[in-house]
């Protein structure tokens, strides 16, 4: 039996509001397509080709029924992104901390997501459009490039499709995502439609820490062992900054230790020198 949806989760915590498989496709039986209502039926999978490529350039196909051995998080994007004038959304290159690499991505909504996915500790690796799934229903041919491919810390898969959350109900929307669904259902992968994380001041927090800090500093290895001693019971933020005798490098090696998860607080609020923070 496949494994149920996940959600993507953020130290154990998962994010609110999320589209599974299944609320999707019951949805979707609910939302008038081209050829009147769409019925279960006409999301299942007849055939399904997958392709993709491999880091070192070669394009290959394959069946969906071969697809759950591959490991795309390694894969490279199957589809180029365009950049030009006057274009609505923001490309550009994303480096996760994660996987020690670039990524690109298609809009700022899709960096958001890859910030939260390199702060999930869950979380070894993901890949931006690694996969085109190719099928026919009663619908027609198509086609589909999820935005994101994760792969968790136990081996299990989720992919994810990142669209503005104006556009999450629109019929044509809800019809791919029921036909992708039904691909990673069989495949034995979770899958989730998302627009804007719910959380925004959490949603904030990480991306101050992610952006800022998550990166290796210099020096910071001198003052770990003496911060996570100091925080052993919960302590602010400010008072750990001044056990360093800089205590402007102390703020931001404790910043650092929290985007690493080695310092647990809470992100809910704003973070300030009086937040509690505790080793995790």
């Amino acid at each position: 039996m496949s494994p149920a949806p996940r959600q993507v989760a953020n130290h154990g915590v998962h994010w609110p509001g999320f589209r599974s498989a299944s609320s999707v496709e019951a949805q979707v039986r609910r939302v008038q397509g081209r050829g009147g209502t769409v019925a279960r039926d006409e999301v299942l999978i007849r055939s399904v080709q997958v392709r993709f490529i491999y880091p070192d350039g070669s394009e290959l196909r394959c069946p969906l029924a071969d697809a759950p051995d591959l490991p795309f998080e390694s894969f490279l994007p199957c589809r180029k992104i365009s950049h030009h004038k006057s274009q609505r959304n923001a490309p550009a290159w994303y480096w996760s901390s994660t996987i020690n690499q670039m990524i690109e991505y298609e809009s700022f909504l899709e960096r958001v997501w890859m910030t939260l996915l390199d702060f999930d500790p869950d979380v070894s690796a993901f890949s931006a459009q690694p996969m085109q799934l190719i099928g026919a229903d009663t619908q027609g041919t198509w086609k589909a490039t999820p935005d994101l491919f994760v792969r968790r810390s136990d081996g299990s898969a989720t992919v994810m499709e990142v669209k503005n959350p104006r556009h999450l109900a629109d019929p044509e929307v809800q019809l791919t995502a029921a036909r992708v669904a039904a691909c990673c259902r069989a495949a034995g992968w979770g899958y989730e439609l998302v627009g804007e994380p719910p959380d925004r001041q959490r949603t904030t927090n990480i991306l101050m820490l992610m952006s800022g800090y998550r990166r290796e500093m210099t020096g910071a290895a001198q003052y770990r062992d003496l911060i996570l001693a100091a925080a052993a019971d919960p302590t602010p933020i400010g008072t750990l900054a001044e056990a360093v005798e800089e205590p402007l490098v102390g703020r931001a090696v404790v910043l650092h230790l929290c985007s690493l998860g080695d310092l647990v607080l809470d992100l809910s609020a704003p973070l300030e020198d009086s937040t509690l923070v505790r080793s995790a």
